[in-house]
């Protein structure tokens, strides 16, 4: 009994899949199949072709020693593991093939049909049970051999999975005594232990760990061999056929999940444990998935999470007549189908397998089997690999791969899934991605150039773009470039190559040159915005940089729309910076206004680069500042641009000339530019100053009169003639001012200008007397300019001569006012003087004072000193006394007086001092003794003496010879230059007389002679 709730679908619920043939392979490429068969479904597939699902599964006919073995015997049951398949005969034969159907090992196990054969989880022991009633147990490597008689056909055997690892070589048996029975070896014999009897045969057993679970009449059961007990009893389904008519297939899924087909039922059962204090086994069966179908079960595997079922008939076959007249073999059967259904029990697909005498075959001739991967063994079969077979025939089920995915997409011509999907499994997405190694890179490349074909016969060019850019190959391997210029060329045929050009290899694959520059010059002439795209993005060493620009030059002198040409200005300015010649993409980036340039310029020291483009600079200002025909700025913002900046700061790169010579066709920028360079350095302009002249007069005429004054370089008639036709008076004046014409420039001030005080300040500035009187005589009858000659003329006018000058009867306005501002300057001057003479007089008798203080001030002479003649030291008292002089030279007295001139003030000394030793000395001494009476009156006495001599020697004007020395060379010096006369003329001048030496000897300091 079952204690858990059951789902149970009917076959109505199932969703109705449509038919189709599966695609066999084999070695020889063929399946032979029924003739009737296929006759009878040609129409059907060929009208559904179209609209048919994709199978889910691929089959191969397992080819070898298969064909063979089936040409004299029948299979009747399969069993599959991870190294080979073995195969159970209706001649008694147990046969051992490979997954290609090769022959490993063949024995003759038994005398009638092989019911059932088993396999240890080592695959060493292969246990078989025949209707001759014996169950053979045989070793693959060994001579090992089991042999069990039971006396009674023997339906079904199952192998202790681990037979070979225990020396109780166990297994399970049942037959038509309907008895469950486990032999095993004991220590002391063998044994037959009954786990069940049931009042009909054992169909099937299946042994997984350590569990058995085995169909009777009574339904499934499940026992645990470890704790020797049965764990529950899962009962045949209400309605279902009698047990006898189809056999029960079991598969064990997992160690807890069982899967059953019986009849037109499938069941899912899992095992799960009790409660630790619930009473009864430790294991319990919960049906999780119940639902009957509308054929019969022929075999039950898992495909993924999805059923996959081996069907015979249909609903029919269930519901008729079960007796075995009914079922006979006279009569055509259906081919067998294998369904998949999902979960939700909903087929998927459904294939029709048309094996070899299916009219003659009933659903307990076939079978299904599941064969585990093997783990890292090369050998075995490959992942999620099933068995069909029948008596015939041994079909290999494998779902299928990307490749055979692939193949069916192509084939109906979906082309594009069919890349999307390769694409997919290559980044590990989908459904496919574990198949991705199915599909080299080489067939990917292949498919999708097959499919651009296509499309490029199509008329899609747009869409075969596209997927050459998905399968072209782009690393530099053999056939790469080939392909890739090939697909161009395709495309320029088609004249399409705006579609493909985005695509084409620029890095790691490089194509030839010619097909980049093919590319480029098929969009200058279709699409340049593309165009400037490319040649922005692809490297300069793909293609011909200086072609190129060439041809865009050409194309931009045909082109009229402004964008067009924009866009092509910065192409060419591209181009030429990738050639490095700045001085034709400075052009075209000082057109494009290009942020920036001038401080690349700068940056770059580029000037020799706009040496000719001194307009496209100023217009470069012009749009950095804003400036367009409704917009104006001031000149001393348009000087302060950086354009003009540049030009006027690197005169040196940009000559002067050069650029005005530019600029004439546009005089507002010459203006400008002039202006500017006239504030850096006034003498640059020099050569223009007439031009500027004319630009001032006509931009900025406010700034005109400030340039005429600081200029002496332009025209005074040029000027002049410019000021006259624009009637521009103050400059006039000026101009006539430095042309010497004052009396001209007056009557321009007083007739035309009629301004007072400008006509006396011009006066003024050219202080011609002239020009006064003519200004008094103009002014004696015009009240105004007599107030404003009283007014302002100063100490230029004789106010009592204009006065007298007036016409008797004039009426003079505000003459009271003008005569009392006169008399006030006049007091105000006087008084003015007169400080300034008292203050004059007190800095003389302060200046005379000190001045006279210093020259009566002694010089101090160092004793230590030498004479500058002699070189002796002046305290040597043999050469006499010494002569100090103000430029600070010390000498003996007889080392530069004259003989005579010594003798004469030796002899006055002598006689005025009384020093000698003669009697009449020493009686002067004595006279004189009574007068001295202390050592001041001697100090006194002396320093008269010394005073005396000094002013007795410079009677005869003596001279420092140093000074004369230096004087003589600075003379000599002044004097290379001059000419034969003038050096006569000069020295005879310097030869002439002692009067001469007087004079030069009257500017010297005077000197003093101390004794010491």
């Amino acid at each position: 009994m079952l204690d858990e709730d059951v789902a149970i679908a009917d076959a109505d619920s199932l969703a109705s899949g449509k038919e189709s043939g599966p695609d066999f392979d084999d070695t020889e490429g063929v399946l032979l199949t029924d003739n009737e068969f296929e006759e009878e479904e040609d129409g059907s597939e060929e009208e559904e072709d179209k609209d048919e699902d994709e199978p889910a599964l691929r089959y191969k006919r397992l080819g070898g020693s298969v064909p063979g073995l089936f040409e004299k015997d029948t299979a009747s049951t399969l069993r599959a593991c991870e190294r080979f398949l073995v195969l159970g005969t209706h001649w008694g034969n147990v046969i051992v093939i490979d997954f290609e159907g090769n022959l490993i090992k063949q024995w003759r196990a038994h005398s009638t049909t092989v019911n059932s054969v088993s396999v240890d989880i080592d695959n060493e022991y292969v246990a078989s049970a025949g209707d001759d009633g014996r169950v053979v147990v045989h070793g693959l490597y060994n001579e090992d051999i089991t042999i069990v008689d039971y006396s009674r056909p023997v339906k079904a055997v199952s192998i202790d999975p681990m037979f070979s690892r225990k020396a109780s070589r166990r297994f399970a048996c049942g037959g038509t005594a309907g008895q469950v029975i486990m032999y095993e070896k004991k220590w002391y014999a063998k044994s037959d232990t009954i786990l069940f009897t049931s009042t009909g045969p054992i169909q099937t057993i299946q042994w997984q760990e350590g569990l058995i679970a085995w169909a009777c009449d009574e339904g499934v059961q499940v026992y645990d061999v470890a704790r020797a007990m049965r764990i529950t009893q899962i009962a045949r389904p209400e309605g279902s056929p009698r047990a006898d008519l189809y056999t029960c297939r079991l598969q064990w899924r997992d160690a807890r999940t069982l899967d059953i087909g019986w009849a037109d039922f499938v069941q899912v059962v899992v095992l799960k444990e009790r409660a630790p204090d619930a009473l009864g086994p430790l294991l319990y069966a919960e049906i999780s998935v119940l639902f009957r179908t509308d054929f019969v079960v022929c075999g039950l595997a898992m495909y993924r999470s999805q059923f996959l079922v081996l069907t015979y008939g249909d609903s029919k076959t269930v519901d008729g007549d079960c007796s075995s007249e009914q079922h006979g073999r006279n009569r055509d059967a259906p081919p067998p189908e294998l369904r998949v259904i999902s979960r939700n029990i909903e087929e998927l697909s459904s294939d029709a397998l048309p094996l070899d005498g299916f009219p003659l075959l009933q659903p307990n001739d076939y079978a299904l089997v599941y064969c585990a991967p093997a783990g890292g063994d090369s050998s075995g079969a490959e992942p999620d690999t099933w068995f069909v077979l029948s008596p015939k025939q041994l079909v290999a089920v494998r779902p299928r791969g990307l490749a055979d995915h692939v193949q069916w997409l192509t084939e109906r011509g979906n082309y594009r899934q069919a890349l999307t999907d390769i694409e997919d499994a290559y980044a590990g997405r989908g459904s496919w991605a574990m198949y991705r190694d199915q599909i080299k890179e080489p067939e990917y490349q292949q498919i999708g150039q097959h499919y651009t074909q296509l499309l490029m016969d199509a008329g899609d060019s747009a869409e075969a773009a596209a997927v050459c850019l998905r399968v072209l190959p782009r690393t530099d391997e053999p056939g790469s470039m080939a392909a890739w210029e090939s697909w161009i060329f395709a495309f320029a045929e088609a004249n399409a190559l705006q579609l493909i050009a985005p695509h084409i290899p620029t890095s790691g694959l490089q194509l030839s040159s010619t097909v980049y520059e093919m590319v480029l010059a098929f969009l200058l002439t279709s699409d340049i915005a593309q165009f400037k795209q490319l040649v922005f993005a692809w490297p300069s060493s793909l293609f011909n940089a200086f072609s190129v620009a060439l041809a865009v030059e050409d194309q931009l002198e045909k082109t009229d729309d402004d964008d067009s040409q924009k866009t092509l200005q910065e192409i060419m300015a591209f181009l030429y910076d990738r050639l490095n010649q700045p001085a034709k993409s400075l052009k075209y980036h000082l057109e494009l206004f290009t942020d920036g340039v001038l401080d690349r310029v700068r940056r770059e020291n580029l000037y020799d680069a706009i040496r000719d483009k001194a307009e496209l600079v100023l217009k470069y200002d012009d749009h950095s500042l804003g400036i367009d025909a409704t917009t104006e700025r001031s000149l001393r913002d348009r000087c302060e641009a950086k354009g003009v900046q540049l030009l006027t700061d690197n005169t040196d790169a940009i000559p002067c000339a050069s650029v005005v010579k530019q600029l004439v066709p546009s005089p507002e920028h010459l203006h400008v530019y002039l202006h500017t360079l006239l504030s850096k350095d006034p003498h640059l302009g020099a050569p223009f100053a007439d031009l500027q002249v004319e630009l001032y007069a006509e931009y900025d005429p406010s700034k005109l009169l400030s340039f005429l004054r600081i200029s002496t370089y332009y025209t005074f008639d040029r000027a002049l003639e410019i000021c006259e036709e624009r009637g521009l008076v103050p400059e006039m004046v000026f101009i006539l001012g430095r042309m010497g014409d004052n009396h001209r420039a007056l009557m321009l001030i007083i007739e035309r200008l009629r301004d007072v005080p400008r006509a006396i300040e011009f006066a003024k500035e050219q202080n011609d007397p002239e020009l006064w009187s003519d200004l008094m005589m103009y002014s004696r009858d015009k009240p105004e300019f007599i107030v404003g000659l009283l007014e302002l003329g100063g100490t230029h006018t004789n106010p009592t001569k204009l006065i007298r000058s007036v016409p008797p009867g004039l009426v003079v306005p505000d003459i009271k006012r003008a005569l009392t501002s006169v008399l006030h300057d006049y007091h105000l001057q006087v008084e003015l003087c007169t400080d300034c003479k008292h203050v004059l007089d007190a800095d003389c008798e302060v200046l005379s004072d000190g001045l006279r203080r210093v020259q009566h001030q002694g010089l101090s002479v160092d004793c230590e000193q030498v004479c500058l003649v002699c070189q002796n030291p002046l305290e040597d008292m043999a050469k006499g006394s010494v002569l100090a002089f103000w430029c600070g030279h010390i000498f003996h007295d007889r080392c530069i007086l004259h003989p005579d001139v010594l003798q004469k003030t030796q002899l006055a000394s002598r006689s005025d001092l009384a020093l000698g030793d003669s009697s009449l000395s020493r009686q002067k001494r004595r006279r004189n003794l009574p007068l001295m009476h202390s050592s001041i009156d001697q100090r006194r006495m002396l320093t008269q003496a010394k005073l005396d001599r000094t002013m007795l020697i410079r009677q005869y004007h003596p001279v420092c010879p140093v000074c004369a020395e230096y004087d003589q060379k600075k003379m000599a010096q002044m004097h290379t230059g001059w000419s034969s006369s003038e050096r006569r003329d000069h020295a005879a001048e310097s030869s002439g007389s002692t009067e001469d030496i007087t004079t030069t000897a009257e500017i010297l300091p005077p000197m003093q002679a101390l004794m010491l």
